[in-house]
């Protein structure tokens, strides 16, 4: 099992029946800057609940770069981490960006395969 609602206890046997949801969406990211995978991605499913994944559950969906470099605090970082309800990719070569392209494959579910 990949995941059960604590509410309306619906199961999503594996990554992908969650991915492909329609009633599964989106709404934020809590960062966790010592340990990226451990940050959570809140969801909102149609039975009005939220749930909350830890980012690494997807981590098989990005195949692009990841930076080893944080550039959180520093100038050319635009903060978004720091707002969980902040949605948009990184333009920062940062080692966080790669969750936040992650969330935009969310945005646009119906496109998302594992890979």
């Amino acid at each position: 099992m990949f995941k059960e609602c604590n509410v309306c206890h619906h199961v999503w046997a594996t990554c992908q029946e969650f991915i492909d949801d329609p009633g599964v969406r989106v709404i934020g990211y809590q960062v966790n800057f010592k340990d990226l995978e451990t940050g959570l991605l809140f969801f909102n499913h149609s039975c009005k609940n939220t749930i909350a994944v830890s980012a690494g559950a997807f981590a098989d969906l990005y195949d692009g770069p990841i930076f080893e470099e944080a550039k959180t605090g520093t100038e050319a970082c635009p903060e978004y981490c720091l707002d969980k309800e902040e949605l948009r990719p990184c333009p920062v070569e940062c080692e966080c960006a790669y969750v936040r392209e992650i969330i935009q494959l969310f945005k646009g579910a119906e496109n998302v395969r594992l890979v």
